[in-house]
Formats: C-alpha cells, structure tokens, sequence
C-alpha cells in the first residue's frame, strides 16, 4: 500500500515538473495530512507564473487536471486544482501550514509565498485582537 502511494506521489510530482508555468505545487486536504481513502479526491494547491493570459492560465490549468486524472486513473472530477492567485487568506494559511510542496520550480517564490502568508495572517489575528 505505501509503495502504491509512494508511485502516486512520484507519478503526481513527474507530471507537475512538466508544465514549466508553475512556480510550485502543494498537496492539501485528507492525502496530505493521511486521512485519506481510496476513493478520497486529490487536492493541489498551484502557483502559476504571472504575466500570461487568463484565458491560456485556465487552458493550462485544466490541461494539468486531465493529465493528473489519467495518469492516476480517476476521473477528472477527482482531482481539485487550487489557483493560489485567486484564494482568500484561510486556504492560503493551509497551504502554508498543513500543505506537503510537490514541485518547487522557483524556491524563492514558494518562500515569498510562505513570508507574505504568515505576515498577513499576523496582520489579521493582530487586527482581530486589538481593532475596535
């Protein structure tokens, strides 16, 4: 059973290096943390290079779901690509605090990502605590 996962991850890692567009890639939600089932869907979270097209972003986006779901032999359904540029604070922070990094093609992104996600959660909780 570990080795199957293992060549999952392998597979999933494989597959994400080829679409030089993402900065990096994190596993979130019940595959992350080990509380998954067979039939439990994959949740990545993705952080696609700026500058190019919405229109090509989403292309690209559902492009790499296809792939995974045949690769991994599951429906496309099955697996929930996360477009990091477009979440809100809380989904970042589990990215951030519970997410496994899959691909990192620019290290120096993913650590940006991590700065800016922890010093806006700092902001929130102190604003929470002290505003009026």
């Amino acid at each position: 059973m570990q080795s199957d996962k293992l060549t999952e991850m392998v597979k999933i890692c494989q597959i994400l290096a080829e679409f030089p567009r993402i900065l990096f890639a994190v596993l979130v939600g019940s595959r992350a943390d080990g509380r998954a089932k067979e039939q439990s869907d994959w949740d990545i979270a993705v952080q696609w290079r700026y500058g190019e097209e919405p229109l090509d972003r989403i292309a690209e986006h559902e492009s790499l779901r296809n792939r995974l779901a045949h690769e991994l032999g599951v429906i496309d359904s099955k697996i929930d690509l996360i477009d990091l540029s477009s979440v809100r604070l809380a989904m970042k922070a589990l990215v951030a605090e519970e997410g496994r990094l899959l691909v990192a093609n620019d290290e120096l992104a993913w650590s940006k990502f991590l700065t800016r996600t922890w010093r806006e959660l700092e902001d929130f909780y102190w604003e929470r605590t002290h505003a009026a």
